[in-house]
């Protein structure tokens, strides 16, 4: 089950131990086919599940995994909340970045690509969704929020 998080608060978890963002999405994708397995389920994946992003501009990809493209056969509810969104996790470099989202797309920035997601309101304490520009900041290893879009 997702937990519902604030999207400003978004703390990048500890950084995986010199691995590539392909070898941490395998590891997450590992675990959520370990968690549907444990509630009798079988892991669907689709194709566009992941995602390649130039989010830090150091020209080396980045991935991004939607929990909106996983699917669980006995869990529908394991990557998406009710109105509230699905996971969306980035990864760039040894840091993994997860936060809930309703949508999401890129727009080219310069030398990198900016996330553009839409949050359910009431993850914010706000009465409409809202659509945010964040821009990855390789200083504090997370999404910095950049503007509001509505």
């Amino acid at each position: 089950m997702i937990r519902p998080i604030a999207v400003l608060a978004l703390t990048a978890l500890p950084a995986l131990a010199d691995e590539s963002p392909a070898a941490a999405v395998k590891m997450v994708l590992d675990y959520h086919q370990s968690a549907c397995a444990a509630q009798g389920g079988t892991l669907t994946i689709a194709e566009d599940a992941v995602v390649e992003a130039e989010l830090s501009g150091d020209g080396q990809p980045d991935l991004l995994l939607d929990g909106s493209k996983l699917s669980c056969s006995t869990a529908p509810a394991m990557f998406c909340g009710e109105g509230a969104g699905c996971e969306l996790t980035a990864f760039v470099g040894t840091v993994r970045h997860p936060t809930i989202v309703l949508d999401w797309r890129l727009e080219q920035a310069g030398d990198r690509q900016d996330l553009i997601i839409t949050t359910a309101g009431f993850l914010l304490n706000k009465p409409d969704d809202m659509t945010s520009r964040l821009r990855w900041d390789t200083a504090i290893a997370g999404f910095a929020f950049v503007e509001y879009l509505n």
